[in-house]
């Protein structure tokens, strides 16, 4: 008979190994799915630098929003389940709206569609046409992709008990095989079962442990039947369920506690070290079910889930699951990126290339001025029409990044910290010598005194790796068919008319409404928002 205190001590022993991956892994899942309610309440603080402007916003639709409508049908379908419904973490920015309505609804696809609804449709068609596409995609949602995940999740946690490097992109194992419908079909079976039980009352909360190791045994085998899923299940558990229910109990204590960490200690401990103990669960009654042989107990085929395979079939031990021992093959992965990144640009390309990004710079914060309502405006901290924080971005990334390259998520992220770096610093340095502002995201989540938000970052990132990737290859192969001595005129009218730009904007600044005057735009965002 298994011990509840040593699969705890399996548990804490497992976070110990792989803790941040863990960590990692169930703060993923609680964004993407809401499995873990409440985990993310507590946790942000937002600058309320726009608080007023915003409140002005509210005050002129007083009537039910489409966004409240359906948060109001979510909380009465159970969907919306987090504590601080109603509290924002921010007030400016698409990743903004789509956070406050996750931490409010506990879930992504809720997030996203009222941050669309919000931009869109400004919050005010049909409340029922929300109401009846939100559904679809929540069903959709939660059918296709997030049932996939938590059975990922389950996979993540048994390879981590083998193998001490297991990545994080385990959870997405079943996308890889392409066999998540059949567990898509078991797991829909196993929620509507619990959704029909808990008519009875108490049978609702018995099925739930008897249905307790779906998940796993799909983790193991995402080709097993439905009936034979639920046999299995059943017979694991059974004389097994109390305890199970004696395991959930000796966390009451630490959810206790964790109200007085604001729920910090949800990620960082709680939600990893439950997790961590069903999967041991797991592993204990599967070997009992194995050694019993119980029905079904062939269908446990995955043997490399539960040990490595031995040196008399492989000389090397694993760090991470070999995939290639497993009964099903992963599919292959497709090369997306065909284009040749990898080269060696010349001084000229380089500085075509500088200027190009620099005017895509500026068309893109002029197309978004207009689209925001403002109507055009020159935003460019210069007069002429580049705004050269874009083109210097791109070419530290083509110039710094050159040699990992190979490594598209590892390039995103050190495409983000290079433009965070650059344009933290050229805002700073814009203040001290001119005194004003000509960007400010005081409003936005995550911002850091204004001058860098991570909404701006990660399309910093993207837009980076787009330029490194696909754009700067292409327009280079297109200056190369240019004739040399008109490239270099090029070169030399565009450095000459861009120094004669730094040297005017020196002693007349542009600056002016809808560039550097905030108070003016936070007037206009009102007005806007009355008319509509």
């Amino acid at each position: 008979m298994w011990q509840i205190r040593g699969l705890k001590r399996q548990a804490r022993k497992l976070l110990k190994q792989q803790y941040w991956r863990i960590i990692a892994v169930c703060f993923i899942m609680a964004v993407m799915t809401g499995i873990y309610a409440g985990t993310l309440s507590g946790l942000f603080s937002y600058d309320s630098a726009r608080e007023i402007a915003e409140d002005v916003i509210m005050k002129s639709h007083p009537g039910q929003s489409n966004s409240e409508v359906v948060n109001d049908f979510l909380q009465q379908i159970g969907v919306q389940n987090q504590p601080d419904a109603g509290k924002q973490y921010g007030t400016e920015g698409v990743l903004a709206g789509i956070f406050n309505s996750v931490t409010q609804s506990g879930s992504l696809l809720f997030g996203i569609l009222n941050a669309i609804n919000q931009t869109l449709f400004h919050d005010r068609i049909m409340a029922s046409v929300v109401i009846v596409i939100g559904i679809l995609l929540v069903i959709a949602w939660w059918l296709f992709i997030e049932n996939a995940l938590v059975v990922g999740q389950c996979r993540f946690f048994l390879e981590g008990y083998t193998y001490p490097k297991t990545p994080i992109a385990r959870i997405l194992y079943l996308f890889r095989i392409r066999k998540f419908w059949n567990v898509d079909r078991v797991m829909f079976f196993r929620a509507l079962y619990i959704f029909l039980w808990d008519f009875t009352l108490v049978g609702g909360w018995i099925k739930r442990y008897s249905y307790k190791m779906v998940p796993y045994i799909l983790a193991e085998n995402p080709l097993i039947g439905r009936k034979e899923a639920f046999a299995l299940s059943r017979r694991m558990m059974y004389g097994n369920k109390w305890r199970a229910f004696l395991l959930d109990v000796t966390f009451l204590g630490w959810w206790c506690l964790d109200l007085l960490t604001l729920g910090i200690l949800k990620i960082f401990f709680m939600n990893p070290y439950k997790t961590a103990a069903e999967a041991e669960l797991y592993r204990v009654l599967r070997a009992q079910a194995v050694e019993q042989k119980i029905p079904y107990h062939e269908l446990l085929n995955d043997a490399y889930l539960v040990k490595q395979p031995s040196l008399s079939e492989t000389e090397e031990t694993f760090e991470e699951y070999p995939v290639e021992y497993y009964p099903i093959p992963e599919a292959e992965k497709k090369q997306w990126i065909r284009i040749e990144y990898q080269r060696n640009y010349s001084i000229r390309s380089m500085i075509l290339l500088f200027f190009t990004f620099s005017i895509v710079g500026w068309i893109w914060e002029v197309i978004l001025h207009l689209i925001n309502g403002f109507g055009f405006v020159n935003r460019g901290v210069f007069h002429g029409p580049w705004l050269p924080i874009y083109g210097t971005g791109g070419l530290l990334v083509l110039i710094l990044l050159k040699r990992v390259l190979h490594k598209p998520v590892l390039t995103f992220f050190l495409t983000v910290l290079i433009c965070g770096t650059i344009e933290y610093f050229t805002s700073l340095g814009l203040e001290l010598i001119w005194k004003t502002k000509w960007w400010d995201y005081s409003g936005y989540l995550f911002n850091l005194h204004g001058r860098i938000c991570l909404e701006g970052l990660i399309v910093f990132g993207l837009g980076g790796c787009a330029f490194a990737y696909i754009f700067a290859p292409i327009v280079d192969d297109f200056y190369k068919k240019i004739p040399i001595k008109v490239q270099t005129l090029l070169c030399v009218l565009l450095i000459t008319g861009f120094v004669a730009d730094q040297a005017y904007t020196f002693i007349h600044p542009h600056t002016g409404k809808g560039i550097t005057d905030y108070e003016a735009s936070a007037a206009v965002t009102v007005e806007v928002n009355r008319e509509l």
